[in-house]
């Protein structure tokens, strides 16, 4: 069985005396999710884990995920259900079942429900578990055991000889045979072969209750086993040995309703009694607060990665705690704690403070913490009590201010002033420290360095020393604290003259000239690696490999420059406390972790002496509600990056699919996290996406977006911490292509290429026709053009404007004048729009109107124009320039016009065509025509648009459709 610490005997002791709403006050890393809070659901009935480190809860209405924050359902398209059972296989996904007996299977965080041919359960799910050959068994309440094999649903009942169709968990044997928790014993089911095999473990073989409620592997084939009255006890399933431990007898807290073992102690989830710690190596059980007096059924119960543990309080709240890693002594009254300075954890798993004038000492002793005060002759109410060690003869030392040192028996609390050093008599001592043999105290006077003898196991024998006092090689008699390293060296801390070394009678002195920025040192460790470790007044920590000097600052994610005790722990841990808590260094990687106000308290004492070590690497430190101890459970506590969902445009991509994309597929977003349940909220990160930009970028956010991603290689970074040091941070990466679009892609190019190349001889061929078909179309409109401005300077067109107008000069002088200016303006406006290739309609209709207002005074109202195209379309439809007063003039030329046949043309919409119509009335003798000029608008027109001129030519109209252009 792993080794736990048995000093923590006493928390059970008095917790046990203590009300529990006073514990929960006094408890750190407490935290307490209820219904409501954080997307909490209403009732949790199950609790599970899954390999990246997510607690998964099996709710009322649903499966939920929970990072330490926050709640996320995972979504089902069907009703909302019980979740009663969870499990994660060997492939990574996740079992779900039901109270009503459905089953389901996670995949890309969406619930699947499992349709098998034979059916599904009938009866609420109450466990999972697989097999060595890759089989799911599922437990039922009611139904038996079934198992999926080779996609099939079989079911194990009554028939084959499991003890009881009630089935309250599963374990996996080493031997690959399933042991089922039953009302009626363990069942031990083996499916070897075809051939179903049934065993049944009961009160005739030692089991002390019929009524197994759970199950939980305790390594090499044993057991821990839940019971419905009678407590729990350990099954062998090599030897077929049930024991019941003696804190099991006479149980009377209740059900068992699950086990759980976690780092050294089996935690009992119970009915009755809330949650209990049972130690196998101590054999002390222990009760762990609940919520309140009312709250003591715990329904379900897990560990997360961190050393915590999660807890269902009736099936409501969710409640954290430390579980191992943080344990809280309550050992004395807050007057008290005002005159404590030092403690110390001896060999004896007692605990001794330093108090007015005395010492106590807690101790366990038949069932019950005892506290014995011992008063030291010699010292007054003005004598603090600065620091204890005991020595490697079991000996306690006792350092004080002004009256030197004490040497105290732990066995008989016999102790003396140590006045075999004169001037120590009435030192003032800081520290006491230890290396085996040696002793090694620190005060205002300097130090002394002990050598213990045998006869030394008697204090009243003499201890011989040696003095260093000599400020000239030490630099300062006023050292806090005088170390001595694996390597026999002594380290002397001195206040305000930097850090010496003696090393084999030579002194070396490491101060400002050597990097350290603050020459007042408090406090001198080593680690694992032979590396040496300082605390400072306000530059915070250094570490000196021999070589270089590292200094911690904030930039390294110390959380104060002003260090006071420098302590290395278990797991290598090098352990500094400042006022805001404690900070936890890894020498090998420098990462940090914290404890402090995130945890549950917020203020230790920052005494040199308030903080040790014990024998087992555990840190105690002296804060106002008691002692307060840290087991490191692991070797790095740091949050796990993950990242958790990839969106394109929003919606979640399947992260198992090949990471390729198409060209348009480019609008990314990254949702990740980092697991770290002591202060989820206390979490930063860097991202970064290589192909785009390298530089790390800081945000406290959990998502990132990448909109219109140009095609290329990318990857994804992102890596948390719990400051913003990252030198040494988790990442989680995801790399993904875009792919160009096909006309840039090699294959296309290739085939362009050659297609090109088979196509080059057509085109050259063609092209010299395109040329010649170019310039035939330029050939037209400079036709067209001429044709216009031949047409407009055609004799008979001047010989009746003269003659118009010499009439009017006859008639009316006033009219002439006005004729002659519109016969300008006509002349003016062919000039000005014949270089142009559009002109609006408005533009095309008020020559046009100009060339009416000429023709009418030779025909007078017996040649109409209708335009019945609304005005403010009008600027809005484009046509080459003088094409409708060709076609007025066309229709001039071909039809007569007289009082007996008035000739009127309209100008209309129809679709997607300018329509031109006119009334036919031929002439007796017809003008020749050449056919040029409505030939040359169409042409025209081709030169614009895909769309053909249409002319219709009836017995009663001539109409000419002219396609509308929409710009110029």
């Amino acid at each position: 069985m792993p080794f736990c610490n048995p000093r923590l005997l006493m928390i059970c002791l008095l917790l046990a005396c203590c009300p529990l709403s006073a514990i929960v006050a006094q408890l750190p890393g407490y935290k307490i999710f209820k219904p409501g809070e954080a997307g909490s659901p209403g009732k949790i009935f199950t609790l599970a884990k899954n390999k990246q480190g997510y607690l998964l809860a099996g709710c009322a209405d649903g499966l939920y995920k929970f990072d330490g924050r926050r709640f996320k359902k995972i979504d089902t398209a069907q009703r909302a259900d019980t979740v009663t059972a969870i499990f994660e296989d060997a492939a990574g996904l996740i079992w779900v079942g039901y109270q009503s007996g459905k089953l389901a299977l996670v995949q890309n965080n969406q619930l699947r429900y499992l349709q098998p041919e034979e059916g599904t359960p009938q009866k609420k799910i109450t466990a999972f578990t697989q097999d060595l050959e890759g089989n799911i068994w599922i437990a039922t309440n009611g139904e038996g055991i079934y198992y999926f094999k080779n996609k099939r649903l079989y079911l194990l009942n009554d028939v084959e000889g499991l003890s009881d169709l009630n089935v309250h968990a599963l374990a996996l044997s080493r031997q690959g045979q399933i042991i089922a928790a039953t009302d009626n014993g363990i069942s031990i089911c083996n499916i070897g072969g075809n051939k179903k095999k049934v065993s049944v473990i009961g009160p005739r073989q030692g089991l002390p209750d019929y009524i197994v409620t759970s199950i939980a592997p305790a390594g090499n084939n044993l057991f821990w086993v839940g019971l419905q009255d009678k407590g729990f006890c350990l099954y062998n399933h090599q030897t077929g040995q049930i024991t019941t431990p003696a804190a099991a007898a006479n149980w009377g807290k209740g059900q068992v309703n699950t086990l759980l073992a976690s780092h050294g102690n089996i935690w009992i989830a119970t009915q009755d009694s809330g949650l209990l710690a049972y130690n196998p190596a101590s054999g002390l059980l222990r009760p762990l607060a609940a919520l309140n007096n009312q709250q003591k059924s715990v329904t379900a119960l897990i560990d997360d990665k961190d050393g915590g543990l999660w807890l269902v309080a009736d099936n409501s709240a969710l409640i954290h705690t430390a579980g191992n890693s943080l344990q809280l002594l309550p050992l004395y009254s807050q007057q008290l704690y005002s005159t404590i300075h030092t403690i110390l954890a001896d060999k004896q798993q007692a605990i001794w403070v330093g108090t007015d004038m005395a010492v106590i000492r807690y101790s366990h002793r038949n069932g019950n913490v005892e506290a014995k005060k011992i008063k030291l002759q010699g010292l007054d109410i003005k004598t603090d009590i600065t620091t204890l060690y005991q020595d490697v003869q079991g000996n306690i030392w006792i350092g004080t201010m002004g009256k030197g040192i004490y040497i105290l028996d732990a066995a008989t609390g016999r102790h003396r002033q140590l006045t075999e050093a004169a001037a120590a008599g009435n030192a003032s001592i800081l520290s006491i420290t230890g290396n085996g043999h040696t002793v090694c105290a620190a005060g205002l006077e300097g130090a002394l360095i002990f050598e213990l003898t045998p006869a030394n196991t008697n204090i009243s024998s003499t201890y011989h020393f040696t003095s260093y006092n000599n400020i000239q090689k030490i630099g300062s008699t006023y050292i806090y604290h005088v170390f001595k390293d694996s390597k026999q060296r002594i380290w002397f801390a001195t206040d305000g003259k930097g850090l010496t070394m003696l090393q084999q009678g030579q002194f070396t002195h490491y101060d400002d000239k050597d990097g350290i920025a603050d020459n007042h040192i408090y406090a001198v460790t080593e680690d694992g690696q032979g590396k040496i470790w300082f605390s400072t007044s306000n530059a915070g920590l250094y570490c000196f490999d021999g070589n270089t000097m590292h200094n911690y600052t904030l930039r390294d994610g110390l959380s104060n420059l002003s260090v006071a005790a420098v302590k290395t722990v278990a797991q290598g841990q090098i352990a500094v406390t400042h006022p805001a808590g404690i900070d936890l260094i890894n020498p090998v990687t420098g990462t940090i972790s914290y404890i402090n106000a995130a945890s549950g308290f917020g203020e230790v004492s920052t005494d040199l002496g308030a903080v040790c070590t014990d024998s087992a690497g555990n840190l105690y430190t002296a804060t106002p509600a008691g002692i307060l101890i840290y087991t490191p459970l692991v070797a790095s506590n740091q949050p796990s990056t993950r990242i958790e969902t990839v969106q394109l445009f929003l919606t979640e991509t399947d992260t198992a699919a090949p990471h390729l994309f198409a060209y348009d597929e480019n609008n990314f977003t990254f949702n990740f996290n980092a697991l770290y349940y002591p202060d989820p909220t206390g979490i930063f990160y860097q991202y970064r996406l290589d192909g785009l930009d390298t530089s790390w970028q800081l945000t406290s956010d959990n998502s990132k977006s990448f909109p219109k991603l140009p095609p290329g290689k990318y990857i994804f970074r992102v890596r948390s911490s719990l400051n913003k040091n990252f030198s040494h941070a988790t990442e989680a990466a995801y790399a993904f292509t875009i792919q160009k679009p096909f006309w840039k892609q090699w294959w296309f190019v290739v085939l362009a290429a050659g297609s090109g190349t088979a196509l080059l001889y057509w085109f050259i061929k063609l092209r010299e026709q395109r040329v010649q078909h170019v310039e035939r179309l330029k050939q037209e409109k400079i036709e067209f053009e001429f044709q216009v401005l031949r047409n407009q300077v055609n004799p008979h067109f001047l010989f009746n404007s003269f003659n118009t107008l010499i009439s009017t000069i006859e008639e009316d002088p006033a009219i002439a004048v006005q004729y002659v200016e519109q016969l300008s303006d006509f002349f003016r406006n062919i000039v000005t729009y014949r270089d142009k290739d559009l002109i609006s309609l408005h533009e095309e209709l008020q020559l046009l109107n100009t060339y009416l207002y000429l023709q009418q005074k030779r025909y007078g109202s017996y040649l109409q124009l209708h335009v019945q195209v609304p005005h403010q379309l009008q600027e809005q439809i484009y046509l080459p320039p003088l094409t409708l007063q060709l076609l007025m003039e066309n229709a001039i030329k071909h039809n007569a016009v007289s009082k007996e046949s008035t000739l009127a043309i309209y100008i209309s919409l129809q679709q997607h065509y300018l329509v031109v119509t006119n009334n036919t009335n031929p002439k007796s003798s017809t003008e020749k025509s050449t056919g040029m000029g409505l030939q040359n608008i169409i042409n025209r027109y081709a030169l614009l648009t895909d769309k053909k001129v249409q002319v219709q030519n009836s017995s009663t109209h001539f109409t000419v459709s002219l396609p509308i252009i929409k710009n110029g």
